[in-house]
């Protein structure tokens, strides 16, 4: 959170001596219509939440196995570029990076009957840690990020994203049965998205100097990939294999969407400084879960479904030339 915060104020410094002369070249009618790209540092402070959930047929009914991932919450500065192609079409290019602490993960392993209710068999909690990353790139129709002046209009997206959380899980306590801290846990889970963009924009004056911001994006096609590494169990005929990743779960059955709205002001025709909120949604379902044995053999299981959340308010800087 720190090192975030010092960045954008960093970048805020450097801009305040800027709009002066930037308002300069605007009153002598010299830059008007010309300014056709940007770069821009975004501080996301966001909170999140990931969880996944796979079913093993059992007699006459099914084991399911849930694991929660809790406030995996970070700060991610996102840096962002892009330029006009056109009058009508523009680009950019999206890149964040963030460090994860202080998350808590809870295991939970359930009998279903047949037809019956399901009751817990085991729980545990333990501690996360981690990072997450995301990049992406869209491009724009009729949006007027790029382009000088702003004005008020709708506009559509297409683009890419990929989202991931790495996350390490240590300090585990078997809470069902209650049997207290257990010692040695070191394991890994890495969540993988990749998702098709299109979305709609909205940009419209409130003032001179203020303006709003939005957009709305679905995901209409997400594919995730989930890699773990469970390192306790090492010995006994159903021991994992001692090579990460121990199992693997894919789905292609994926879909989401993403909704941001800000409020812009503009320090001058180059310089915009604007804080707004962020939703992120994530969602897979029918996809396989495969768990491979220290022996060389592999199983199947089903991943029924997963799922990813992470929201907050950001701040943003952005400097057209």
């Amino acid at each position: 959170m720190k090192n975030t915060l010092l960045a954008i104020l960093l970048l805020l410094t450097a801009l305040a001596a800027f709009p002066s002369g930037a308002s300069a070249l605007s009153m002598n009618g010299d830059d008007e219509g010309k300014i056709n790209a940007a770069l821009g540092i975004q501080g996301w402070f966001s909170s999140a939440s990931a969880k996944w959930q796979i079913s093993i047929p059992y007699q006459t009914g099914k084991l399911e196995s849930e694991l929660n991932f809790n406030n995996i919450d970070s700060p991610i500065i996102l840096f962002f570029g892009g330029a006009k192609l056109s009058d009508a079409v523009s680009f950019d290019l999206v890149y964040g990076t963030g460090s994860i602490a202080g998350g808590r993960a809870i295991d939970t392993d359930r009998i279903i009957p047949g037809g019956g209710t399901g009751s817990v068999l085991s729980e545990s909690t333990s501690d996360i840690s981690g990072d997450v990353r995301m990049l992406g790139g869209n491009l724009y129709f009729n949006n007027g990020r790029f382009t000088y002046p702003k004005e008020g209009r709708w506009g559509v997206l297409v683009g890419f994203l990929h989202y991931e959380d790495n996350l390490t899980i240590r300090n585990g306590t078997q809470t069902v049965p209650p049997l207290g801290p257990f010692s040695g846990l070191d394991s890994t889970y890495d969540f993988s998205w990749n998702a098709v963009r299109v979305g709609i924009t909205r940009q419209a004056p409130l003032t001179k100097s203020f303006s709003y911001s939005g957009v709305l994006s679905l995901y209409p096609y997400a594919v995730y990939r989930g890699e773990g590494y469970w390192n306790l169990r090492t010995t006994g005929p159903n021991a994992f294999r001692a090579q990460a990743p121990n199992f693997v779960q894919e789905s292609s059955n994926g879909y989401g969407y993403d909704a941001a709205l800000e409020l812009v002001y503009a320090l001058s025709e180059h310089v915009e400084l604007s804080a707004g909120y962020r939703y992120f949604y994530l969602y897979a379902r029918d996809g396989t879960d495969t768990t491979y044995f220290a022996d060389g053999t592999s199983y199947v299981d089903r991943l029924d479904w997963v799922t990813v959340t992470r929201q907050g308010a950001y701040a943003q800087a952005l400097i057209k030339f």
